[in-house]
């Protein structure tokens, strides 16, 4: 027999323990941005493991949820980045408010390369499968223009009404997401762990 959540407690409450989920337990949310990019990116791969992708015609829409998980992942890792110690690394700190509020992949992506430059060499990265930083920031350019609010695969309308992605757009979204998990493999292993 199985327990029934009773729709009568609440939803969030204030005990934690071993069956209830505990958020900013340390008091310090920006320390958090690096777990919070593990979190979605791995359930951004057990949903590339677990659905139907690129078989069949029903699952299309699976892929809605996998690319903003790993896009979202993407974000954060850079946002722990520049908030952490590697932007001890930038010629003037940034301000907070603003790397907080921006979707900009692509602008969050120059940052985290000033600070690679700083800590070493980045003309390539590891190994000769490795993108390169160009490679790496064209995938994040094209990836950016398509979702540049982080609302392209969370909604089908923009605000205006019209589609969040062009008619029939097509891609492969598992080679997306072994392409996105290179990105964020090469920008973590020319980083420390203290910075993340």
């Amino acid at each position: 027999m199985t327990n029934k959540t009773s729709f009568g407690t609440r939803l969030f409450v204030s005990n934690p323990g071993p069956r209830n989920t505990a958020l900013n337990w340390n008091g310090s949310p920006k320390d958090e941005f690096y777990p919070y990019a593990g979190a979605f990116r791995n359930a951004a791969a057990t949903l590339v493991k677990t659905l139907d992708l690129d078989r069949m015609a029903r699952s299309d829409f699976d892929a809605c949820p996998v690319v903003f998980l790993y896009r979202h992942a993407l974000e954060l890792m850079m946002k722990a980045i520049i908030t952490g110690d590697g932007g001890k690394f930038l010629r003037s700190e940034p301000k907070a408010k603003s790397i907080y509020k921006t979707h900009s992949l692509s602008e969050l992506l120059a940052v985290v390369f000033e600070i690679i430059e700083a800590v070493g060499p980045s003309e390539n990265f590891v190994g000769d499968d490795t993108p390169n930083v160009t490679d790496i920031r064209s995938f994040v350019e094209e990836l950016d223009a398509i979702d540049p609010g982080s609302y392209s695969f969370r909604y089908p309308v923009k605000p205006d009404g019209s589609g969040s992605v062009e008619r029939q757009m097509t891609f492969s979204v598992v080679s997306f997401a072994e392409r996105i998990d290179t990105v964020l493999e090469c920008i973590l292993t020319r980083l420390p762990l203290r910075f993340r």
